[in-house]
């Protein structure tokens, strides 16, 4: 044992220096990471105490792209050993890795949690490296759950500090993360800018990876702005270093959107290629089905565009069901309003602290009454100087009172302009769903009449299907509105997701489905259309669900859900 104490102690100074500022692990050669990973995890058993924590926190690092739970797990052992030994500079870290454990997990109340707590140790510290790395951190974290303004502060604060450090490679990391953000808040000209002058940095370390991304971005802005030539140049040339380096998740997506390019421009063949090429490589990855799920939408645009209305519909029908089985098992229950259940929090534990202060204070005059029968010359000294702190103490914790009232005031405008939204979005969903529920009915009319055709004449035939094609051609047309639908009900109805999920646990999905969608005051026909059902099942739902939430035939369904 004692000839590998030095061994040790030299790899863990080496460590120390390693991790002294927070880097980022995709950065690195993953090969060298998984060497390092190796070697940690040997001498892991040896260390103990102060000099295990670092090791702890890098092998938490490492994980993160690996196993997140495994991130979790180190990562939480670092947290405990660094408050124990008071090492400040390490809980941060330990912070921070929790929060990228849980963030790749989804648990993003988790995530907000801990990070949160790392950026007030970090704060204090002053380490601009470790600063900006936690602050760019949580701007991802509000970018996945879709507060982008929020994600636009942490982002823009980070590139300021990159600015001041004078770091060129991160400064172009954070011009690509603003331009995603604009380019999802819908001004692709202003993301255009910060992917320029990201792309113009990346070129100079020749980071091919990271090139390949920011041309990947570029070429779907210039695609939803309306420029396929230079959406197809930057798309082309990002595939090309894709192809290079072998990434094959950013061909997959690169390949998608060529395919939506080349369907407007006309060229069916090549984005029939291309999707079959896309759908053959995700077939090979992890985590496939929202690739999956796209690349039925985009099959299904070309057969339409193509006018086999009978394939679109089959792939448009594998669209919904995709879709709706991400949907029945995405994040939407974890998307709660946590800076405000945090800061809430925050504001109990201060409270919390007035309360003991108030009892220390009565606890320290009642000493002094006492002490005053004892000695009245003393005591009156005491007293005369205890008072001015009393007044002191006194005003500052009127002070403190007076800010936590207008901080619930705050607070409670904030609720209110929320609820405002939420309702005005929420009527925005209801006229979508009746839009959608109208369209899926046409389909049916549609399916009904090729049904009914039966002539025998061939120039018959071919006169009744033009004439239905002309007869619906303007009744219709694919879009991304189901998909919209889905995606504003998983945000406006998360807080009802949350408590009927909490109250009614043996509720299925189906059930819970149903449930968000009677609550939106659709008809049966409404939903039974939505969900390509009859209403005879609708009918049956309805009362498999009112057994179930236990409510009696005279009341009232909407209005008990909408009481949930």
């Amino acid at each position: 044992m004692k000839k590998l104490t030095r061994p040790i102690f030299i790899i863990l100074l080496l460590i120390g220096f390693n991790v002294h500022s927070q880097t980022n692990i995709w950065d690195e050669n993953p090969s060298d990471s998984q060497i390092e990973l190796d070697s940690l995890l040997s001498i892991l058993p040896y260390t103990s105490g102060k000099e295990k924590t670092p090791v702890l926190n890098r092998v938490a690092e490492i994980y993160w792209s690996i196993d997140p739970n495994k991130t979790i797990e180190y990562a939480y052992e670092a947290m405990l050993l660094s408050r124990e030994s008071n090492d400040k500079e390490q809980e941060g870290l330990a912070l921070i890795n929790l929060c990228q454990g849980y963030l790749f997990n989804d648990f993003y109340d988790k995530a907000l949690q801990y990070g949160l707590q790392s950026l007030e140790i970090r704060k204090d510290l002053n380490n601009l490296y470790d600063l900006a790395f936690t602050l760019r951190t949580l701007g991802w974290l509000y970018f996945d759950i879709g507060y982008f303004d929020k994600a636009l502060d942490y982002h823009t604060e980070t590139l300021k500090i990159h600015e001041k450090i004078g770091d060129k490679q991160r400064i172009a990391y954070s011009y690509n993360s603003l331009g995603l953000i604009h380019e999802r808040k819908g001004d692709c000209n202003l993301a255009l800018s910060f992917f320029k002058n990201s792309l113009d940095l990346k070129k100079e370390f020749n980071n091919k990876d990271r090139i390949a991304e920011t041309m990947k971005n570029m070429g779907i802005c210039y695609r939803k702005i309306n420029e396929p030539d230079s959406a197809i140049v930057y798309l082309e040339s990002s595939l090309d270093i894709s192809n290079e380096i072998k990434d094959q998740q950013n061909k997959v997506h690169i390949l998608n959107e060529l395919a939506i390019v080349n369907l407007k421009l006309g060229d069916f063949d090549k984005s029939y290629r291309q999707l079959k090429e896309s759908r053959s490589l995700m077939e090979g990855l992890m985590d496939n089905k929202e690739w999956i799920v796209e690349n039925d939408r985009i099959m299904s645009d070309y057969f339409l565009a193509k006018q086999d209305y009978k394939e679109a519909l089959n792939y448009f029908k594998k669209y919904a069901e995709g879709n709706s089985e991400i949907f029945s098992s995405n994040k939407s229950e974890k998307l709660t309003d946590m800076r405000i259940r945090y800061e809430d929090e925050r504001r109990a534990s201060q409270i919390k602290l007035l309360e003991q202060q108030r009892n220390l204070e009565a606890q320290k005059k009642k000493s002094l009454l006492i002490g005053s029968l004892l000695l009245v010359i003393i005591a009156i000294l005491i007293i005369a100087s205890l008072w001015n702190n009393i007044k002191k103490k006194k005003a500052i914790y009127q002070q403190n009172q007076k800010l936590s009232i207008e901080k619930l005031k705050t607070q409670s405008l904030l609720r209110e302009n929320l609820e405002h939204k939420l309702e005005f979005r929420m009527k925005e969903l209801t006229n979508l769903a009746l839009f959608i529920s109208q369209r899926t009915s046409i389909y049916k009319d549609l399916t009904n009449s090729f049904k009914s055709l039966n002539s025998t004449d061939i120039n018959q035939l071919k006169k009744d299907i033009n004439r239905l094609i002309k007869e619906y051609t303007f009744k219709f047309d694919f879009n991304e509105d189901i998909q919209r639908f889905h995606t504003n009900v998983e945000t406006l109805q998360s807080d009802f997701l949350f408590r009927i999920k909490e109250k009614y646990p043996h509720l299925t999905d189906k059930d819970i489905q149903l449930a968000v969608q009677v609550k939106l005051k659709l008809s049966s026909k409404e939903i039974a259309n939505i969900n390509n059902i009859s209403s005879n099942s609708v009918e049956i739902g309805r009362h498999r669900l009112r057994k179930k939430l236990n409510i009696g035939k005279k009341e009232n369904l909407v209005s008990f859900l909408e009481n949930i």
